[in-house]
């Protein structure tokens, strides 16, 4: 199917989602992936579509967000690990800690999951700050984000 503001829905099967659309976001290619959950598809659907219209600014405070929950989470740890070097010994790697800025500039959004009306999901890497885990922004309430949080999966 394809639509206005997402472009072609794809309609997969079996991977735990009701529609996926890729769509262009500066020079990245986002998924904005739907799960129905309890609505009509429709609904997803319009939400989904309301996300895209809004992602710039969405994006903007996602990362707001996200740098309020983590950047001292990483500072205070995850800026600091052993590496093995190629004698086999560990050496340990002290990355400075990071400015509110620079911690935003190294966060690319790469997708968006919308579940029924009202929760999203938005997904982003990290240039490897936190060791290959997911840097998340949930919002129960749709596009008003103002209780959104940040976390870490996977």
């Amino acid at each position: 199917m394809t639509h206005d503001i997402l472009g072609e829905i794809r309609r997969p099967g079996g991977d735990g989602f009701d529609g996926a659309a890729t769509i262009r976001h500066g020079r990245r290619a986002i998924s904005i992936r739907m799960d129905r959950d309890d609505q009509p598809f429709e609904v997803t659907l319009e939400l989904a579509a309301e996300v895209v219209r809004r992602l710039p600014e969405l994006d903007k405070i996602a990362k707001g967000i996200a740098v309020a929950d983590l950047r001292e989470t990483y500072n205070n740890g995850w800026n600091e690990y052993d590496e093995v070097r190629e004698d086999g010994s560990l050496g340990a790697v002290s990355n400075p800690q990071l400015s509110e800025a620079e911690f935003e500039a190294k966060l690319s959004l790469n997708a968006v999951n919308v579940t029924g009306g009202r929760v999203l999901d938005f997904f982003y890497d990290d240039e490897g700050m936190f060791w290959g885990h997911s840097v998340v922004v949930t919002s129960l309430n749709g596009p008003d984000l103002g209780g959104a949080h940040a976390e870490l999966l996977g």
